[in-house]
C-alpha cells in the first residue's frame, strides 16, 4: 500500500491570511459573501493547526499564560451553555441556537483566539512575520492619509459607492464630515475604530524604531476624525510620558491639559447659552463628548429630543441585575452581534446588544463580573505591569484596546485584532517549554 504525505507551509497560510485581513473591506466591496467565507476560512484553518500544534507542543509555564487560556475556555464554555440551555428554556430548536451561536462565534469571539496563531512559528519566522505586517501598515496608514485627502479634493462620493457594497456604509456617514473633514472608513471600515487603529500601528512603528511612519500614524489618527482616537491619543500620551519617566512633562502636561479642557468645556457652554451658532465644530465635538457621558445613563425623550429621560444602558444593566443578582457573576449569556430580521423575528431578540456604544457594559451583560475581570487582567492590569518592566511599545497596544471598549466593540474588526494579537502572543505566549517526545 502507497501512501502520500502533504506539507502544509504555515508561515505562507499565515501571510496570505493577514494580508486578506488587510484588504478585507476592499474584497468585499466587490464580493461580499465570498470575501466573508474566505476570511472565515482561512482564521479557521490557522487555529486548527495552531490547536493541533498546542496540544502536542505546548506547556504553561507561567500564572499569566494560565489565565489567558483560562479566558478563552470561559468564552468557549459561555458558546456551549448557550447552545444546550436555550433551547431548553426558550421555544427554539437546538440547530437555530446553534445557528445563531456560531454566527456570534464567527463575527465576535473568534478575534480572542487569533493570538493562538502566532504559537507554530518558530523565532525566526516571527521576525519576518512582525517585518511583513510592517510594510502592510504603512500601506494602511498610507491608504487613511490618502482617502482623506482625495476625499476633501471631490471623490467622496467615489468611496461611498465603492464601500456601499460591503455594508459599512450608512445614510448617516453619506457626506457627515467632522472637523472640517470627512468621515472615512480606511482599510478598518469604521471611522470610529480607524483612528483607535492607527494610535496602535503608531505604537508598531515606535517598536520597529520607526519614528517617520510613527509621525505618519499620528496624521493618519488626526485625520481619521475619530473623538474616542482622540482622547485616547491624548490618554495613552501621558502614558509614554510616564513610561519614558519624564515626570515633570507628564506633571506640567497635566496641568496643562486640566486648565484647557476647564476652558473649553466653559466656553462651550457659554455658546449655548448664548444660543450662539458660532464654531459649529467645536460645539459639534465637545457636545459629543458630552453626549457620551448622558447617553451612558439616558436616552433621548422620542417626544422631546432636546430632553433626555431615565433608561441608557448602564441604567438598564443595574436594574435587570437587581432583578437577577445571581447572574452577576457569569453574566446573562451571548447577546448577539448582528441586529437584522435573523434575530429579531425569534425569541432569541431579548439577546440582543445592549448597546453598541459602550461595548464593556455589552461584555459584563454577556460574561459577568468573572469575565469582565479575566479581560481587564489581560488586556490592562498585565500589560501595564509589563510595560512597568519591560522595554516594548508593544504593551501599550492591548492597553489601548481595552480602553477603546468603553465606547465601540473593536474586536469586531479582524485586521484590529491582528494587530493586538501579536503582541498578545509576546506578553501571554511567547516563552514556553516543549514537551519530550
Amino acid at each position: 500500500m502507497t501512501s502520500t504525505t502533504y506539507h502544509l507551509n504555515y508561515y505562507n497560510l499565515i501571510k496570505v491570511t493577514i494580508f486578506f485581513l488587510v484588504i478585507g473591506n476592499l474584497a468585499r466591496s466587490v464580493v461580499k459573501t465570498p470575501s466573508a467565507i474566505i476570511e472565515l476560512l482561512l482564521l479557521g484553518a490557522l487555529l486548527f493547526f495552531a490547536i493541533l500544534y498546542a496540544i502536542q507542543n505546548y506547556t504553561i509555564t507561567k500564572t499569566s499564560s494560565l489565565i489567558f487560556f483560562i479566558f478563552l475556555f470561559y468564552l468557549l464554555f459561555h458558546i456551549i451553555s448557550a447552545s444546550i440551555i436555550r433551547p431548553l428554556t426558550l421555544d427554539i430548536s437546538f440547530f437555530t441556537a446553534l445557528q445563531f451561536n456560531l454566527l456570534e462565534f464567527r463575527l465576535s469571539i473568534i478575534s480572542y483566539f487569533i493570538p493562538l496563531i502566532f504559537m507554530p512559528l518558530s523565532h525566526q519566522n516571527i521576525l519576518k512575520l512582525e517585518h511583513f505586517f510592517y510594510l502592510l501598515l504603512k500601506f494602511s496608514i498610507a491608504y487613511t492619509i490618502f482617502e482623506q485627502l482625495t476625499s476633501l479634493l471631490g471623490f467622496r462620493g467615489f468611496y461611498e459607492f465603492i464601500y456601499s457594497n460591503s455594508g459599512i456604509v450608512t445614510e448617516n456617514q453619506i457626506g457627515v464630515k467632522s472637523l472640517g473633514m470627512y468621515r472615512i472608513w480606511g482599510l478598518i471600515g469604521s471611522p470610529q475604530l480607524l483612528g483607535v487603529f492607527h494610535i496602535m500601528s503608531l505604537f508598531f512603528m515606535l517598536h520597529k524604531h520607526d519614528k517617520f511612519w510613527a509621525k505618519l500614524s499620528f496624521i493618519a489618527v488626526i485625520l481619521s476624525t475619530s473623538k474616542t482616537a482622540y482622547l485616547i491619543l491624548i490618554g495613552a500620551g501621558f502614558l509614554y510620558l510616564l513610561y519614558k519617566r519624564k515626570y515633570a512633562l507628564l506633571f506640567l502636561s497635566s496641568v496643562l491639559f486640566i486648565f484647557l479642557s476647564i476652558f473649553l468645556f466653559n466656553f462651550y457652554y457659554y455658546l449655548i447659552e448664548s444660543h450662539s451658532d458660532n464654531f459649529a465644530a467645536f460645539q459639534k465635538f465637545i457636545g459629543s463628548i458630552i453626549g457620551y457621558g448622558l447617553n451612558i445613563m439616558n436616552v433621548e425623550e422620542v417626544s422631546r429630543p432636546d430632553r433626555f429621560i431615565t433608561g441608557g444602558p448602564l441604567y438598564k444593566l443595574l436594574i435587570y441585575y437587581q432583578a437577577n443578582p445571581l447572574e452577576i457573576f457569569l453574566g446573562k449569556g451571548l447577546t448577539y452581534s448582528f441586529n437584522d430580521n435573523l434575530i429579531t423575528a425569534s425569541p432569541l431578540a431579548d439577546y440582543l446588544y445592549l448597546t453598541s456604544d459602550f461595548y464593556i457594559l455589552t461584555f459584563f451583560d454577556q460574561y459577568g463580573a468573572f469575565g469582565t475581570l479575566l479581560l481587564t487582567y489581560i488586556f490592562f492590569i498585565y500589560p501595564l505591569i509589563k510595560l512597568s518592566i519591560e522595554n516594548s511599545y508593544l504593551n501599550f497596544i492591548p492597553i489601548i484596546f481595552f480602553v477603546s471598549m468603553f465606547h465601540y466593540p473593536p474586536q469586531i474588526s479582524k485586521l484590529m485584532m491582528i494587530i493586538v494579537a501579536l503582541p498578545l502572543w509576546h506578553i501571554y505566549l511567547k516563552k514556553y517549554e516543549k514537551k519530550s517526545r
